[in-house]
């Protein structure tokens, strides 16, 4: 079974009862509350944020992004505002009796 079959099966097993059209954030709910894994989720989180007309849509896209290499995520220094003091990190410790 292919990934694009996988992910036709699990469509139709966790939106069955969801009443389409329906936003990205229905579908992540609904697969929350069925009680998606991780992976699932993932993919989930991974669609492009707007409404879906039925399932075979969704699976569309599923299968779309998949093969779309995530962009990089840019991390900002940490930026001290002037004027604050760094004071060193104090940890009480009880001494032995």
């Amino acid at each position: 079974m292919t990934s694009d079959q996988d992910n036709e099966k699990v469509v139709q097993q966790v939106f069955g009862d969801l009443p389409f059209p329906a936003h990205r954030w229905q579908l992540i709910a609904q697969a929350a509350v069925y009680g998606a894994d991780s992976v699932t989720m993932a993919k989930l989180h991974r669609l492009p944020p707007r409404r879906y007309a039925d399932p075979e849509e969704v699976t569309a896209a599923i299968n779309a992004s998949q093969h779309v290499r995530p962009r990089p995520r840019r991390y900002r220094p940490v930026v001290i505002p002037m004027g604050v003091k760094l004071r060193p990190l104090v940890v009480a410790v009880a001494a032995p009796d």
